[in-house]
């Protein structure tokens, strides 16, 4: 499956008919209760091309401890299906990445990235990690 392909089955689950990248490679969808959701393809054309998704949500209070609950939500012995790289996004947004080899991204693992990111930032948001 090519990744437009996942994109465009992920817009017609949403009810977006034409879903697609823009000029940079990139998704980007706010999802209420979810958060701020993008796919994001890199490096298209080399060794090195990728397809990163990720979900960001906005916190008003930063702390040292909201970034080691992150961390420690992130941390591999946690056993999840995907690694998972905390992200931080100006001085307003923290979330939660996995990174995709092109030629393994498909519609399966991208619900699957969703769905496991959307649970991350529940439980950091209800004071888990810690």
């Amino acid at each position: 499956m090519q990744i437009s392909d996942a994109i465009a089955e992920l817009g017609e689950m949403v009810g977006i008919k034409s879903l697609c990248t823009n000029e940079h490679g990139v998704v980007h969808l706010t999802i209420d209760r979810i958060g701020d959701l993008f796919v994001d393809e890199r490096s298209a054309g080399t060794e090195d091309h990728s397809v990163f998704v990720y979900l960001l949500r906005v916190y008003e209070f930063f702390s040292a401890n909201l970034y080691e609950r992150a961390m420690l939500l992130c941390d591999y012995r946690n056993n999840y299906s995907f690694i998972v790289n905390p992200v931080l996004r100006k001085d307003q947004a923290l979330g939660f990445a996995i990174k995709f080899k092109a030629e393994e991204f498909n519609i399966q693992g991208l619900q699957q990235a969703i769905e496991l990111l959307k649970d991350i930032q529940d439980k950091l948001e209800n004071g888990a990690g810690g």
